[in-house]
């Protein structure tokens, strides 16, 4: 899903909510979280074999600190105060490499055998169903959008080389459909915050990145092909208007 389209989704649900005589009398919040992400082992494959042989390439980081934030509005509150609201969430994490796999070698970062970072930027629109037991409210949710990969390592030879002057090196940013899952616990300190900690996670289908290397025929460059996904504990506050 393009992130214009995340928008036109989110842009009808609030438009939806601005005609629900049900919603709150405050209904729009904003929100800011920040969060652990642990990004899982990034395994691809060429698209194309080169000289017959099918490039592996897998990408493991660390976990990292990242941050997020809100926009959202409340569609519907029932009697006993279960709410559903619509969102639109913005996140950011940027990992450091630990180790790079190609073929069957590994390349540790921690052995000055490989260096990089990879980030993750992810736009969602989001759907909450939220309930009410007193000050404290568990909600439950589910996302859809856009995660954004852009990896940036060297290995090998290249290790001490500026970014993308020696192979070996992956580099490249791709776009694509990232499904979010979540769970969380607020706590309403009164009618405008919310304090919350939530687990969230997320697959991405089909990324892509370039690998600039050798083979059998000299140097070539590959598009590598794979899924990966995250996951995120998040703590943070929302703030009503």
């Amino acid at each position: 899903m393009k992130i214009k389209q995340t928008y036109l989704l989110l842009g009808l649900a609030t438009t939806l909510a601005a005609t629900n005589a049900n919603a709150a009398d405050n209904p729009w919040y904003i929100g800011a979280n920040a969060s652990q992400t642990d990004l899982d082992s990034i395994d691809t494959q060429s698209t194309a074999p080169v000289g017959g042989v099918t490039r592996r390439i897998g990408v493991d980081t660390d976990n990292e600190t990242g941050f997020g934030i809100t926009v959202g509005r409340t569609l519907f509150t029932s009697g006993n105060g279960n709410t559903i609201s619509v969102e639109l969430n913005y996140s950011n994490s940027e990992h450091d490499l630990e180790n790079l796999r190609f073929m069957d070698n590994n390349f540790f970062a921690n052995e000055g055998r490989s260096v990089g970072s990879a980030e993750v930027e992810t736009v969602l629109a989001r759907v909450k169903y939220q309930f009410a037991l007193g000050s404290f409210k568990p909600y439950l949710g589910l996302g859809v959008g856009q995660s954004d990969l852009t990896p940036e390592a060297r290995y090998g030879m290249s290790v001490n080389a500026e970014p993308g002057t020696q192979p070996p090196f992956v580099i490249g940013s791709d776009s694509a459909t990232s499904i979010e899952l979540r769970a969380g616990l607020g706590y309403q300190f009164n009618d405008n915050i919310e304090a919350f900690v939530e687990y969230t996670s997320n697959d991405v289908d089909d990324i892509e990145f370039s690998r600039r290397g050798g083979g059998p025929g000299g140097l070539a460059t590959t598009t590598q092909s794979g899924d990966f996904s995250f996951d995120s504990f998040n703590v943070g506050v929302n703030i009503r208007f």
